[in-house]
């Protein structure tokens, strides 16, 4: 390498792999609230292990955004499935070798299958009973599409959507809102004033976006934007919009 301004060292960083044994993102939300309780998992990479043959794509997203709000970083997913490793490629994260999971599933006897389903990880949980509780609150996850003028609300925190918001429907959220299918209605993000919140929107044509207070409405959604994957955050007081 010619260049030298930046040289390669190799590290021995300890870092942990999260096995995602099922779908379940009620369930794996409450897990990963129980991990956020153990501090040495704070601020620290992992990477997701995804061994239930069903997980889709939107599901390693929310997963991907709950370990994000609780402070546990994502760094890259070991997954024999395409659409999963697509998603991963997409979102910058790492892709890693498939050799490991295979030789995982092999060793997993049938007796650590009846565990419960909050294990997500092959780490042991050593929180004590002297730890404080985080106040932590997990994403209100909304399966079904939301109808004309139904109003939707996640006060103290996220908001998820997995089908689409018709026109004139209301989405609120204290924290950011993600939507993964088409998107008609009014979007209202950091209602409570969090200027840090952001939207994402799969398919993108709204009739207003909000973000701490700071709004713009849509008579007519530019065509740039319009059916476009976009994310909407606050740049100096300032709605931006980027096409992802």
């Amino acid at each position: 390498m010619k260049n030298q301004s930046i040289k390669i060292q190799t590290q021995s960083e300890i870092i942990n792999t999260f096995r995602v044994l099922n779908n379940d993102i009620q369930s794996l939300s409450n897990a990963i609230l129980e991990l956020a309780d153990d501090k040495k998992f704070q601020h620290k990479p992992v990477i997701l292990q995804i061994e239930d043959e069903n997980f889709q794509a939107n599901e390693l997203a929310i997963l991907v955004e709950i370990l994000t709000q609780n402070d546990i970083v994502t760094i890259g997913v070991r997954t024999l499935k395409t659409e999963l490793i697509d998603f991963a490629k997409f979102s910058g994260l790492a892709v890693f070798s498939k050799a490991s999971i295979t030789n995982e599933i092999k060793k997993t006897d049938k007796k650590s299958s009846k565990k419960s389903s909050k294990k997500i990880s092959n780490t042991k949980n050593t929180t004590k009973n002297t730890l404080p509780k985080l106040q932590k609150t997990a994403p209100k996850i909304i399966a079904n599409k939301v109808s004309s003028a139904t109003q939707i609300l996640a006060e103290n925190g996220d908001l998820v959507l997995l089908e689409s918001v018709k026109i004139n429907a209301e989405v609120i959220a204290g924290g950011s809102i993600f939507a993964y299918k088409d998107l008609h209605g009014k979007v209202f993000a950091g209602s409570a004033g969090d200027k840090k919140s952001s939207i994402f929107i799969q398919s993108f044509n709204p009739q207003l976006v909000s973000i701490a207070g700071v709004y713009k409405i849509f008579i007519t959604v530019p065509e740039k934007l319009r059916g476009q994957a976009v994310v909407v955050d606050l740049k100096d007081e300032k709605l931006r919009f980027k096409i992802v």
